[in-house]
């Protein structure tokens, strides 16, 4: 994943992506926005305590930087399940929706992050993207691998045209969790699971994903990962495990 700048603002953006010619995506960082305080700068979660014309300005500065367009914005409602919504137009999406997938051009998807998983998807063949967000539940639930299923079924992709970008987020060295959340994990990736102190243990919560799609039969090559750990790099990125609730959010968009 690189990190590029325009109009003065950080970004990421994957290879595998950008070469396939038909998509515009990027992953924020916390830089180069109007916000203040705990907030500064790039916030772009609404309802954090920012003011909401800050945010406003963040996605239209953020947009104009990525050459997205800002006012075709698909936004989820994220639960850290794992359902995932046909986007057929713009519309107010329904809680408990942490997945957007569409086929139609012009609409930008929208998911919301400080230490999850941000997965974005692009099928170059039948020309489908999706966005998804994984939290630690979302992942047990084989949130990569239930995307590749749905963008199946709706559109009829094969995986082995899946391309998938792995976007930053906590890695394993950060994120300690306690006996009952590892038992979860070495249900399903018992490889992704580390011995810590005194019954505490960590997570590879990149590594789980990279598993839950090679399961789902995408191809090694596919699948793209980010070098970069969410909690640690505090100077380009919110993180809710380093700052808890008073922090804003970063977001993944892709537009076919």
């Amino acid at each position: 994943m690189l990190l590029t700048k325009q109009n003065d603002i950080p970004f990421l953006v994957f290879k595998n992506l950008s070469e396939t010619g038909i998509v515009k995506h990027c992953f924020s960082t916390r830089k180069g926005g109007v916000s203040t305080g705990h907030f500064a700068s790039m916030n772009l979660g609404y309802g954090r305590g920012d003011d909401d014309s800050n945010v406003d300005e963040n996605f239209r500065m953020i947009c104009e930087a990525t050459g997205i367009s800002s006012d075709k914005i698909v936004k989820s409602k994220q639960k850290h399940g794992i359902n995932i919504l046909k986007i057929d137009g713009l519309i107010e999406v329904p809680d408990n929706t942490d997945g957007l997938m569409t086929n139609r051009s012009g609409i930008i998807l929208v998911t919301f992050y400080a230490d999850c998983v941000p997965l974005l998807f692009c099928d170059p063949v039948k020309r489908i993207i999706a966005n998804s967000h994984a939290g630690w539940r979302g992942v047990v639930q084989n949130m990569p691998a239930e995307t590749v299923k749905m963008m199946s079924l709706h559109y009829g992709s094969d995986p082995k045209d899946i391309l998938v970008g792995l976007g930053p987020c906590i890695s394993k060295e950060c994120f300690e969790v306690d006996e009952d959340v590892a038992l979860q994990f070495k249900k399903e990736f018992s490889e992704c699971v580390y011995n810590g102190k005194s019954g505490k243990y960590y997570i590879a919560l990149q590594e789980a994903c990279k598993l839950s799609l090679l399961r789902a039969n995408i191809p090694l090559q596919n699948i793209e990962l980010a070098n970069w750990c969410t909690f640690s790099n505090d100077e380009l990125f919110f993180s809710h495990r380093r700052d808890g609730a008073l922090r804003g959010s970063l977001a993944a968009f892709i537009e076919l």
